[in-house]
């Protein structure tokens, strides 16, 4: 049985993104080489990533991008354990990780967003390090700088550093802990972005983003109280704080961090996985230490076996989906179009069209920040089929559209004159205009 019906939407984005990147394109300017209503510069911010995406899809295609997704998977479930194992037993600190694992399950896609939440991870291992012995980790400045260049999340690893540094001043405001260079490497890690190709731009481009998407991409907003990742995270901090109410001991860096990470994960959907990492340490800290605090070699079989059950399993690597979401029909009528054609297509399949298609002219894609807010909100007044849209698409020259069956704009297609629908399969049409 599939674990999963189809690999990530975003894959497809990332791999055009990729190509582009390849031949030479490096954004940043206008027009923009793959959506026309594009009014702001696209700045690459996960770069290598996608450039590395598209090196895998060459060599082995989607299942060489499964393989990959499950090895980081298990890097990430290693990584957590080792944060664990720090403060707690060996059998306590597995279900702490599997805990702050699974809760990072809506990040789990083939795409860079996975990549950032291991550098979270790995990041979180080197920082709760400090917090546990108060020697810098000077690697932490180079982990950054690669971060800045495979995902845009990596402000989370300097708010992670400052959270540790509060943390260690209120535990230990002692003259032995080393704190100028404990703030040399902050500092390292908040500038090293800016050392990149992108330059000094990268290191205000994530929160720009941040705003842009907040207003148009659901995953950028709050999650709904009931939302399962979002349960566990609560309920995590709330053993937590029980915990340490019971040991009748203040602990306020574990304190700290169990609500840094609860209020992450009700910030938006995005950022439930970042939440949970944070809960990993403040949870196993809230267990009597046990000795050893590093994890013998003998602990890392279950890594490896469960890398392997991950490679077998089908779904996950072998046998996972690789087909996009347009259905064979749909997709043959989409490539016979005119080179150039100005088409709208539904968020869903923008882009697998864009990664498939490339000779199609997509009016609007995935990348949020590359639109205005009055360019984004005409936009959906035309998917939305609102009063006017009709000259809308006159005014943007639109000559086709993809779109699922019954949405408000395909019941408006369909009572429109000049309209036909050329391709039709399953949940999707293909509608196209003379002229």
């Amino acid at each position: 049985m599939r674990l999963r019906t189809a690999p990530d939407v975003d894959l497809w984005l990332h791999l055009r993104i990729g190509a582009e990147l390849r031949s030479g394109t490096w954004f940043g300017r206008l027009p923009d080489p793959m959506a026309v209503l594009a009014d702001r510069p696209y700045a690459p911010t996960q770069w290598l990533a996608e450039r590395g995406m598209l090196a895998v899809h060459d060599a082995a295609g989607v299942l060489g991008l499964h393989v990959v997704r499950a090895l980081l998977l298990v890097a990430l479930a290693g990584l957590l354990h080792a944060t664990a194992r720090r403060w707690t037993g060996p059998l306590a600190a597995v279900v702490v990780a599997t805990a702050g694992t699974v809760a990072t399950s809506a990040g789990w896609g083939e795409r860079p967003q996975l990549l950032g939440i291991v550098a979270t991870a790995l990041t979180l291992l080197l920082w709760t390090g400090t917090l546990h012995d108060t020697r810098p980790r000077w690697v932490l400045v180079p982990v950054a700088w690669l971060w800045a260049m495979v995902h845009g999340s990596w402000p989370v690893g300097v708010a992670l550093g400052v959270l540790v540094l509060v943390g260690l001043a209120l535990e230990r405001p002692r003259r032995d802990v080393p704190w100028g260079r404990l703030a040399a490497v902050l500092v390292g890690t908040a500038l090293a972005p800016a050392l990149t190709p992108l330059g000094p731009g990268l290191l205000l481009e994530p929160f720009a983003v941040g705003v842009a998407a907040r207003s148009t991409v659901n995953e950028w907003r709050a999650p709904s109280p009931g939302n399962p990742l979002l349960v566990l995270v609560v309920a995590l901090t709330v053993v937590v704080v029980v915990r340490a109410v019971r040991a009748r001991r203040l602990d306020p860096a574990t304190l700290l961090l169990a609500a840094a990470g609860v209020v992450l994960a009700a910030t938006s959907v995005r950022t439930i996985a970042l939440g949970a990492l944070l809960l990993v340490p403040a949870l196993a800290r809230s267990f009597p230490r046990a000795a050893p605090t590093v994890a013998p070699r003998r602990e890392l079989l279950p890594a490896a076996v469960a890398a392997l059950v991950l490679l077998v399993v089908p779904g996950v690597a072998l046998g996972g989906p690789q087909a996009g979401p347009l259905p064979p029909t749909v997709d043959a009528a989409l490539e016979r179009l005119p080179d150039g054609t100005t088409t709208v297509v539904d968020a869903y399949a923008s882009g697998w069209v864009l990664w498939t298609h490339p000779r199609v002219r997509v009016l609007r894609d995935l990348r949020a920040e590359v639109y205005s807010p009055a360019t984004a909100a005409a936009y959906e007044d035309l998917t939305a089929a609102r009063p006017g849209w009709p000259a809308y698409a006159d005014a943007h020259d639109v000559r086709a559209v993809v779109i699922r069956a019954g949405e408000p704009l395909d019941r408006a297609l369909a009572g429109t004159g000049g309209w036909a629908r050329t391709a039709a399969d399953g949940d999707w049409a293909l509608w196209t205009r003379a002229g």
